[in-house]
């Protein structure tokens, strides 16, 4: 884990769970870690809890469903550390939808928009950053439920 100590990784849905402790454990290791989630108060609480690790979290809120989101995190990214080098796509849903009968399109939307969408946006922007700055070792991780 040296090698990546003082470089970036972002992590979707770092408000709980799995997410949480990916983010924990990445900035015990000593890197910079964006922390993206809908509910951004959570990771804030995080990020406060690991100070005086060898690396920092920084919180940011946002909704993987929604490309502006997505964009306006990964433009944040290249201006404040000018690169990434890992993404761990970790935001998920869960909904129960019945094949037959009383199907809840709504719940349809939100599984596509960040099981699918949400995981594709955030790979897309993470590879446009990796290949603009050169790099060629970077990691993308999906995390799936």
């Amino acid at each position: 884990m040296e090698r990546w100590a003082g470089k970036v990784a972002v992590v979707t849905g770092a408000s709980a769970g799995i997410g949480a402790a990916i983010a924990k454990e990445l900035v015990r290791h000593g890197m910079k870690v964006v922390g993206m989630a809908r509910r951004v108060e959570r990771v804030e609480a995080i990020a406060k809890e690991l100070n005086g690790e060898k690396g920092k979290l920084y919180p940011y809120k946002g909704d993987v469903m929604e490309e502006s989101d997505v964009k306006a995190m990964f433009q944040w990214i290249r201006e404040e550390f000018g690169a990434v080098h890992v993404l761990v796509n970790n935001a998920g849903a869960a909904r129960e939808v019945p094949m037959t009968g009383g199907a809840n399109y709504e719940h349809m939307r939100i599984i596509f928009g960040t099981n699918v969408f949400g995981l594709f946006m955030c790979t897309s922007e993470a590879l446009d950053v990796m290949n603009e700055k050169g790099i060629d070792d970077g990691h993308i991780i999906h995390i799936n439920r």
